[in-house]
């Protein structure tokens, strides 16, 4: 996650607990014959004040689940995937097992337990990490060629959805977005960027509250 706007949660239960408490989760992908095994840092009040994702947040499970069955064994192949808010890098590690070369980005707070995951991985020669706030004036020109934008979870701070809007504007490349409504005003989000994409649910990703899309820009360049 990136943004770095705080935003209050009048039902914040669902922050902490359970599986964020653990020190390493698993993330299994059958079609691929994959487990994922991803570390965890320290959970608190800031990783969700700050938007310091050091733990994998609810989305990722659908998300994983859909790169599978979407693109196992090897459907990314020679294709170069970039991961916003990546926070511990499960989505994108989960896109370099599936043959595409990655860039895990985030906030420079939060890189370390990304670039431990990725280092980590059998997959860690195609995979980079690189910080980026969506606030900056300027996405990085080495992030515009992308032939798939990850945006797992990244909906939670209404503050921040003008500038991830803008980045995703920037990129301009078609992106795979997932989210958990949680009460954030995420249809304002939807809205802001439908303006240059055409949204497309997946219909299946419904299961357990979450929330998948793609988003597609008017020029496509990947088979989905």
């Amino acid at each position: 996650m990136a943004g770095g706007s705080s935003e209050s949660d009048e039902d914040g239960a669902w922050q902490t607990g359970g599986e964020k408490t653990l020190d390493r989760r698993e993330f299994h992908m059958p079609q691929a014959g994959i487990t994922l095994h991803i570390s965890q840092g320290a959970l608190s009040h800031t990783t969700w004040s700050t938007g310091a994702g050091t733990v994998v947040w609810e989305a990722a499970d659908a998300t994983v689940r859909h790169l599978d069955t979407s693109f196992a064994p090897n459907g990314l192949r020679g294709k170069r995937v970039v991961e916003l808010g990546a926070g511990t890098g499960v989505c994108g590690i989960a896109c370099a097992a599936l043959g595409a070369t990655v860039v895990l980005t985030d906030l420079p707070e939060v890189l370390p337990i990304a670039k431990s995951n990725a280092a980590a991985s059998p997959w860690h020669e195609r995979i980079s990490v690189q910080p980026l706030n969506w606030a900056d004036a300027a996405v990085p020109d080495a992030l515009t060629c992308a032939d798939l934008i990850v945006a797992c979870d990244c909906i939670y701070q209404p503050a921040a959805y003008g500038a991830l809007a803008s980045v995703l504007a920037a990129l301009s490349s078609p992106c795979l977005i997932a989210w958990r409504p949680r009460g954030k005003r995420e249809a304002d989000f939807l809205a802001q960027v439908t303006t240059a994409f055409a949204l497309e649910r997946v219909a299946h990703a419904q299961e357990r509250e979450t929330s998948l899309a793609w988003l597609r820009p008017v020029v496509a360049n990947i088979n989905s």
